[in-house]
């Protein structure tokens, strides 16, 4: 399996292995790319015991990325359990099934069965219009071509954050993120990143309008009444929707960036593009679902939403869901990612097989989800926790210096701005990301294996900044005031 594709404060290049079509905004993990010709030749899927699944879960939290990982196994043999490591601090309660997670954007697929539903029920048509679904919306040139079925395979031309909002809170960009940002942010779009239907690009915006049109068009309170009504309740998921409630808060995983603990994400309105918590428990009863065991008319509403509609270089395509194909078959996922946690989701029909691995980490565990599905998919497990440099205190005469709008290439640039005594920094379409001084000139990204290094002429005038990131440079000149 080649590397995953980077998510991260810069929208990444297209390459051979896998598109740039992952969200800045980590509602997406990494995706991996299909195996090629060469990959081996067909092999049962192995079925783990619960002491060797633990075994697997230890090796990977043993090397300081993952404070917790639970994961299930689905094969026809039963199905396999194992939690490790503990949900909060160290000396915390240990990892338990019920502990709940943020599982990101396995929201959408959720999503896409919702809007499986809807198309059997009746309520919605793949080719109706957005326009014409939430009537008074105005969006770009090109934009009354949108169809419900380009928002749920991310050919809609949306970006995946609110273009032109500022995030109050940079630690929980969502919170803020409501339907009058949404609708004023694309009222003022000049232009589609492209024209719908022609290309794929991820796009959390246009998931999250498509959870509001399914809401409207079935009359429903909330995309949470529409979860727990249609997918809990019929599956009896106790602990899989988007509310919670003070008393919660103890089950719930500390989650943790690449920089120690961070804070939970909240989503309103565009809900369903990354906003359900859940746990191991249920998790893998909505695993077992995706493999067909489900009360009709669920089951074939499941189905429906994983059947491939386009392509999603290098993958195909369905209601939100991505097939991948890999040694035993096609592989039914999707990952997720918020600003602590990481998740999978996975099924092969063909095999039985299917699996859950949730995280209390921004560090991925795709490579453990797919290889619990088909053991030829080998484990890529990250690097031991990283070391960096201890942060430093800057002058404010420095901090203010460095403030600026860094243009890295025609249709991207950084903004780095002062919040109180440090900085923060706002790609192009994508969040407010804190930055942690290692020397005034180096600035590492809180919770993204990134740094940015400022350039000086031989005046002292900050003239450029560099972004190192996955091993590349690139550099960008500030813009003239």
């Amino acid at each position: 399996m080649p590397p995953a594709v980077n998510t991260s404060i810069v929208r990444p290049a297209r390459s051979a292995i896998g598109p740039a079509t992952v969200s800045a905004l980590l509602l997406l993990a990494p995706l991996p790319a299909p195996l090629s010709s060469q990959a081996p030749a067909p092999a049962a899927g192995t079925t783990h015991t619960t002491a060797s699944l633990r075994s697997l879960l230890e090796a990977r939290v043993a090397l300081g990325r993952n404070p917790a990982i639970v994961a299930a196994q689905i094969s026809p043999s039963g199905t396999v359990t194992a939690m490790v490591g503990r949900a909060g601090s160290p000396d915390g309660a240990a990892t338990s099934a019920t502990t709940r997670f943020e599982i990101g954007s396995i929201t959408k697929a959720v999503t896409g069965v919702l809007f499986a539903e809807a198309l059997a029920r009746g309520e919605v048509r793949e080719d109706d219009r957005l326009v014409d679904a939430l009537p008074g919306l105005r969006l770009p040139p090109e934009g009354d071509r949108i169809t419900l079925l380009d928002l749920a395979t991310h050919r809609s031309g949306l970006p995946s954050f609110p273009e032109g909002h500022m995030p109050a809170n940079a630690s929980d960009p969502w919170a803020d993120v409501d339907s009058a940002v949404v609708w004023r942010s694309l009222a003022n779009t000049t232009a589609l990143r492209f024209s719908p239907g022609t290309k794929s690009e991820y796009s959390n915006v246009g998931a999250g309008l498509l959870g509001q049109v399914l809401v409207r068009r079935a009359g429903a309170e909330s995309f949470e009444t529409l979860v727990r009504d249609r997918i809990a309740r019929p599956l009896q998921l106790a602990e899989f929707g988007v509310q919670t409630s003070p008393d919660d808060v103890a089950a719930f995983a500390q989650g943790h960036d690449d920089d120690g603990p961070s804070a939970r994400w909240h989503l309103d309105y565009l809900a369903s593009a990354g906003a359900i918590v859940s746990t191991l428990q249920d998790m893998t009863a909505f695993a077992a679902a995706c493999l067909g065991k489900a009360p009709q008319p669920l089951a074939t509403y499941i189905a429906e939403a994983q059947r491939p509609r386009r392509d999603f270089a290098p993958h195909r395509i369905g209601l939100h869901w991505i097939a991948t194909t890999v040694p035993s078959g096609v592989v039914h996922w999707h990952n997720g990612g918020t600003g602590g946690f990481r998740s999978f989701l996975g099924c092969n029909r063909a095999t039985g097989y299917a699996a859950v691995v949730l995280t209390n980490s921004t560090t991925s565990i795709d490579d453990l989800g797919l290889h619990l599905i088909d053991a030829a998919l080998p484990l890529r497990p990250p690097p031991a926790a990283r070391v960096t440099a201890p942060t430093v205190a800057v002058d404010a005469r420095v901090l203010d210096e460095l403030v600026g709008t860094y243009r890295l290439s025609p249709a991207f640039a950084i903004t780095v701005t002062r919040e109180g005594n440090g900085l923060v920094a706002q790609a192009t379409n994508q969040q407010k990301l804190s930055l942690l001084a290692e020397s005034p000139s180096r600035w590492r990204v809180r919770g993204v294996e990134a740094a940015l290094e400022f350039e000086r002429d031989a005046s002292g005038t900050v003239i450029a900044v560099v972004l190192v990131q996955g091993g590349a440079r690139q550099r960008g000149l500030r813009a003239t005031p």
